[in-house]
């Protein structure tokens, strides 16, 4: 798999892209088509977990297991209390017979989500394969699987009727209950050879519950397993579904906003709008080319910026300055506001937008990244400025000499900002 350090934050639109048509084509079960795109949107950010999920999942059906691996380990690394992906994780090693691995695996994700029976059918199957069989019976009384608990005891009274041993190891114990939030939702993709849902309703109607010693005539359904072990038509599970983007370029400069709640937008952007929406624009500030408007309500917009293109981005956490005219539009989560660079009279005011979701940018050209490091500040026409965004602190510059170098004679001698810290500045490459 290829790697890439992630890409500056105006690739975003390209990466929803990539990750919405890998998604559909994954769903269609386009699955070569799917991991091209995945792989194109895995470029932009490596780190985001929708696509390492997908792509994972893409690699587990091309039996590209070794791929699979990498991502899951990834994942697992970033979110060490997901049972799903140690569950995912346990089975590829199950699949590339490290056994001892996948035992590990499942019994971190057994740990996390106590009540799986698809796990305690795998682990039964692994303690069969490595011949501790009342490991095996134990995980398979957990799964409701009674024929397989038969079929282990049947071998054990076989051994002992020929007059060997057969090696038994300390039953697993069940591990600490799982919190609200990491058992799995209920019609999940069965696993095994069995239906998942069943052998929870069989478990339920004991009487005295998990804790009373089972029998191998235990009175809960029968659950039919074909006789051999190998090979089963095992699937990962799915994270989550992903939520869908709020946000969603159209080709010609347009862009679709469908919501429920609030969104802001640039004045005079809109092209049609569907629902029931109040529109509600804020006060216009002295200097600022257009002012906010709030939309309220739940319904459809279609925006456009005369010819300027429209790219995306998705804040995480982080705070961005943006250019009051390069803002097309943002979610209500990351709320923008006005803050004034320079003093009263001469500053600029720019928007600081931070919090979680997703943001429009208009440019006249394809954004140019710029870094910023605490060596090599860096100054710019106001005007030009798309955004920045890191540990940067702006200032205006007021020196003719320094404008008069870097301006063509006929060129609008408007303000100067410097940027001193560390971070990174988006600016047009066309005025």
């Amino acid at each position: 798999m290829r790697d890439s350090s992630p890409r500056a934050p105006f690739d975003q639109g390209l990466f929803l892209t990539h990750l919405n048509k890998g998604k559909e084509l994954f769903d269609q079960r386009q699955i070569d088509e799917a991991e091209r795109e995945l792989e194109e949107a895995y470029l932009l950010r490596p780190r985001d977990p929708n696509v390492l999920n997908l792509l994972g999942l893409v690699y587990f059906k091309q039996e590209k297991l070794d791929k699979a691996e990498e991502i899951y380990r990834k994942l697992t690394a970033e979110s060490p209390d997901a049972h799903t992906l140690y569950y995912n994780l346990g089975l590829i090693y199950f699949k590339l017979n490290r056994l001892e691995e996948a035992e590990s695996a499942f019994l971190r994700s057994l740990e996390l989500a106590r009540d799986n029976p698809k796990v305690n059918f795998y682990l039964g199957s692994i303690y069969e394969r490595l011949k501790r069989p009342q490991d095996a019976i134990y995980q398979y009384r957990q799964a409701g699987a009674n024929l397989m608990v038969r079929r282990v005891e049947d071998k054990l009274a076989a051994s002992d009727a020929s007059g060997e041993t057969a090696p038994i190891a300390a039953v697993t114990v069940p591990l600490q209950a799982p919190s609200p939030d990491t058992i799995p939702p209920k019609g999940a993709d069965d696993t095994a050879e069995f239906r998942a849902e069943d052998v929870e309703a069989g478990l339920r109607k004991r009487a005295t519950g998990r804790d009373r010693k089972l029998s191998a005539s235990d009175t809960a359904p029968v659950i039919q397993v074909p006789p051999s072990l190998a090979p089963f038509p095992e699937q990962p599970e799915t994270l989550p579904p992903i939520r869908p983007e709020p946000f969603r370029l159209l080709g010609n400069n347009l862009m679709e906003i469908e919501f429920s709640g609030k969104v802001f937008i640039k004045q005079g952007t809109i092209y049609s709008y569907s629902g029931n929406l109040t529109f509600w624009v804020k006060e216009k500030r002295p200097g600022v080319g257009g002012a906010l408007v709030i939309v309220t309500g739940s319904g459809k917009l279609i925006l456009t910026d005369k010819d300027r293109e429209i790219t995306l981005l998705r804040l995480d956490g982080e705070t961005v300055h943006v250019e009051p005219a390069h803002l097309l539009a943002c979610e209500e989560s990351l709320n923008p506001r006005y803050v004034r660079i320079g003093n009263a009279s001469k500053g600029l005011d720019f928007l600081a937008i931070d919090g979680r979701g997703a943001a429009a940018l208009s440019v006249v050209s394809r954004p140019l990244p710029l870094t910023v490091t605490p060596d090599l500040p860096v100054s710019a026409p106001a005007s030009s400025i798309i955004s920045w965004s890191g540990s940067v602190t702006p200032s205006m510059v007021d020196d003719r000499q320094v404008q008069e170098a870097m301006l063509a004679p006929s060129a609008d001698r408007g303000a100067f900002i410097r940027l001193e810290g560390s971070g990174r500045l988006l600016m047009e490459q066309a005025g």
